[in-house]
């Protein structure tokens, strides 16, 4: 045998090594066990989450799979069956099958209760997404009753109207922001709106006023003590006008 041909076979077989090398890194470094690690989440429920995961990733690729952008992500996120969000924050890979994911939840932003006109309760959370996910009653979140005349609630009932979805999430925010503690806001069928801070009084907002220049108003108002007597001996803080009205009735 040539030296050329010596070299050709050679060269064939260190090639062909490489190849069955590379078939078998592809099928033995795939998922086979998901581990999943979220601190404050319910373990119950992150339990369940990480079965969904383990069935979408079983069989995938450790090597080039892209596990952060999988559709399994947005799914759990419009699932009505968690009460949390959960996003994938980082991972790890143990050869030759193991993915262990490191999850970030979010909880949900308000409790959204819907009174009927024969004053059934349907009872959903919320988060950004406008996803209503069923409420197991586990979170004290802000919560809005909502006994106005419209119908705020797709026909699937799997989403909110996005504006009143809007306008109770601006609310929500708004009150952080200013570090303003409220219990609840009442959406009365007359369209009255309702603020209740856990004190004796209450405070009517207008849904057509932007709720963040309404609480940065109201915080305000919440510094002056001398106010805030009169207002306890009236009972309302009016928040429907240019200027603040204190009343005894609406």
């Amino acid at each position: 045998m040539s030296v050329n041909h010596k070299q050709f076979f050679n060269y064939l077989y260190f090639s062909l090594t490489l190849v069955v090398s590379f078939l078998l890194i592809l099928v033995t470094l795939r998922v086979k066990t998901v581990e999943c690690s979220q601190d404050s989440a319910d373990q119950e429920e992150l339990a369940s989450v990480c079965e969904q995961l383990q069935k979408n990733f079983s069989g995938k690729s450790l090597i080039f799979y892209d596990f952060f952008a999988a559709d399994i992500w947005q799914e759990l996120a419009q699932s009505v069956d968690y009460q949390q969000l959960y996003q994938l924050s980082s991972l790890e890979k143990k050869a030759p099958n193991t993915l262990i994911l490191h999850l970030d939840s979010k909880l949900p932003d308000y409790r959204l209760i819907v009174i009927t006109e024969d004053k059934q309760e349907q009872s959903y959370i919320l988060n950004q997404n406008n996803n209503l996910k069923k409420d197991h009653g586990q979170e004290a979140l802000f919560a809005i009753y909502y006994r106005g005349p419209e119908e705020i609630l797709d026909k699937n009932q799997r989403h909110l109207e996005e504006d009143y979805h809007q306008f109770f999430l601006a609310l929500k925010n708004s009150l952080e922001k200013y570090q303003i503690t409220a219990k609840s806001l009442i959406w009365e069928n007359d369209g009255l709106l309702k603020l209740d801070l856990g004190k004796s009084w209450l405070v009517i907002l207008d849904k057509d006023i932007n709720p963040e220049e309404s609480m940065q108003n109201l915080s305000l108002i919440l510094l002056d003590e001398a106010v805030i007597t009169e207002i306890e001996n009236k009972g309302f803080l009016d928040m429907r006008f240019n200027l603040p009205v204190i009343r005894e009735q609406i």
